[in-house]
């Protein structure tokens, strides 16, 4: 199976890849190991998502050998269920009958709505894996140890239900104190590949980070990629039910910033929905992340649809929106392209896309079109957007962003320079309300 865009520009399939999946207010996040198997954790099929989320995995899964059917298939070797809510094991039914689910990693704690379609279908599934085989079902313990190594990359367990129980088992769980504890004891999972690291959260809440994960682990939860909890609530950091906003001196025994620190993210990465929907993320929780991560690199599933990403054996990773795709155009009749130009040492050449180029110069990209696409010109409307894969030195940089139009030279043409070692997508739409819309893609390496 070759590799979809974008990451066939960064990467092979020797490579750990990863796809942060556009579920709204849920989480799903599909993991290809280097040896090809395949995780999926959590997961959020909707009504309306359903088929664009399943084409999508389609898309991205990779053939394995079946041993039950003796065929290659595309199968999900390990559904970890981060917790039981609806919006982390909604639509699994839909998943299964498509690509075959062989096992599940669990938390072991109860759910909060255990009398809801989604949640009876995945304790079925549950049990019916754990029936076939008993190795088909693990509920994850808590170790400084890797739990696996598949394909080179470990995984750790820095919190699950064992940690938790005391003080909740002869209580009356009504509903919040319920949706508290699944979160204090949901699964958080670190996997690190080459010396790089990426940090699963679940919808983990300040509590557990305080009172164990940080304690037991401390320094250790270093990681250079972080998904954050919840949605980017401000549970991460604060109770929401007793405490308004994210103040340590106001609440100082129900509020723990220091988690943020540990991490010390490159980029956050946060799966949300609308902010009118569920006010995620939280602004308050969304500040922090950017003040504790490198050049502001927060980026939200609702502002980049699916986030794809990798890890190569050299360490070197990525992070970019799947909108980086194949070059598309309105029809067989229009088409455009990109044009460049690499000033550098005062002289200047033109540079096709895919050249490597030394940083420290400048480059300038202007567009032009064949058969009249760009008429009328004043109904032309142009987005230039850059997505940084910095490698080395310069590996922190991982922005995503749009070009202001104050920095456009025109609606055709933008300059740059080139500050950073590794592959830079620029990726332009424009759109001719008459003749539709074309997408192009520029590649350059920066050495």
């Amino acid at each position: 199976m070759s590799l979809s865009s974008p990451l066939k520009y960064y990467c092979d399939e020797n490579a750990f890849r990863f796809h942060i999946l556009d579920v709204g207010e849920g989480l799903m996040i599909l993991i290809i190991f280097p040896d090809n198997k395949v995780m999926l954790f959590d997961c959020n099929v909707t009504e309306e998502n359903a088929d664009d989320i399943l084409n999508y995995l389609d898309k991205n899964i990779p053939l394995n050998y079946n041993e039950d059917t003796d065929l290659e298939e595309k199968i999900i070797h390990f559904f970890v269920n981060s917790h039981r809510d609806d919006d982390h094991c909604r639509g699994l039914k839909k998943v299964n009958e498509k690509f075959k689910i062989k096992s599940i990693w669990d938390s072991g704690q109860t759910g909060a709505s255990t009398q809801s379609d989604t949640y009876k279908y995945y304790m079925y599934l549950r049990r019916k894996l754990r029936d076939e085989d008993a190795d088909n079902l693990k509920e994850l313990v808590p170790t400084d140890l890797p739990i696996a190594n598949i394909g080179g990359a470990n995984i750790y367990c820095l919190s699950s239900k064992e940690e938790y129980q005391e003080g909740y088992d002869n209580c009356v769980k009504i509903f919040e104190a319920y949706a508290k504890i699944q979160h204090t004891n949901s699964i958080v999972l670190k996997i690190e590949y080459a010396n790089t690291s990426m940090l699963l959260t679940g919808d983990s809440d300040w509590k557990c980070w305080k009172e164990k994960i940080i304690p037991t682990y401390g320094s250790d939860v270093e990681s250079n990629i972080l998904i954050a909890s919840h949605h980017g609530s401000r549970s991460f950091f604060t109770d929401e039910e007793q405490n308004d906003s994210i103040d340590i001196v106001k609440s100082p025994d129900t509020t723990y910033i220091e988690s943020i620190d540990y991490i010390n993210p490159d980029v956050v990465l946060i799966s949300c929905g609308d902010y009118k929907t569920q006010h995620h993320p939280n602004k308050e929780a969304f500040k922090i992340y950017l003040e504790n991560c490198e050049n502001q690199q927060v980026y939200t599933t609702k502002n980049c649809g699916h986030i794809v990403g990798y890890i190569d054996s050299e360490g070197n990773y990525t992070v970019v929106p799947s909108r980086f795709c194949e070059t598309r155009t309105a029809s067989i009749t229009y088409d455009m392209q990109i044009n460049c130009t690499y000033t550098h040492n005062n002289t200047t050449i033109p540079v096709k896309s895919g050249s490597t180029l030394d940083v420290g110069g400048t480059l300038k990209f202007s567009l032009s079109s064949k058969l009249g696409f760009f008429e009328p010109i004043d109904r032309i409307n142009t987005w230039w957007e850059v997505s940084n894969g910095g490698k080395g030195v310069d590996s922190s940089h991982q922005e995503i962003y749009y070009k202001g139009q104050e920095e456009n030279d025109g609606i055709f043409s933008f300059k740059r320079d080139l500050s950073y070692v590794g592959r830079h997508l620029l990726r332009c739409r424009v759109y001719n309300p008459k003749k539709g819309t074309i997408t192009k893609i520029f590649c350059i390496n920066g050495k």
